[in-house]
């Protein structure tokens, strides 16, 4: 499972950048969401989960410390019985030369 996982954020990435490249509407905002989204995509394995990834994107804000902190709320497992709805926070950092930013920590908030 955790091999799927990486593979469908390696691809999900490279859907980002070729899209940025592109002229396809790739924003900072938009890159960042895709990130966080890909990264909890691989936290939560098989769970099922819905992600607001507009508000998601609108949300990024300045962390002060060359990051940029996004937070939006997250329904894990929806419809089940074990469904639980939590805040996703997401600190990414953009590097010079990368199309796609770095996910440095992901937070479920309860």
């Amino acid at each position: 499972m955790k091999l799927t996982a990486i593979t469908l954020l390696l691809m999900l990435m490279a859907l980002a950048a070729c899209s940025n490249k592109a002229g396809g509407g790739g924003s900072k905002n938009e890159l960042a969401a895709t990130a966080c989204d890909a990264y909890a995509k691989g936290q939560l394995e098989d769970k099922t989960y819905q992600l607001d990834h507009a508000e998601l994107a609108k949300s990024m804000a300045d962390a002060g410390d060359g990051a940029s902190l996004l937070r939006g709320p997250i329904t894990i497992e929806p419809g089940l019985a074990s469904e639980s709805k939590q805040t996703l926070e997401c600190r990414v950092r953009f590097v010079e030369g990368k199309d796609t930013p770095d996910v440095i920590n992901m937070q479920f908030i309860w």
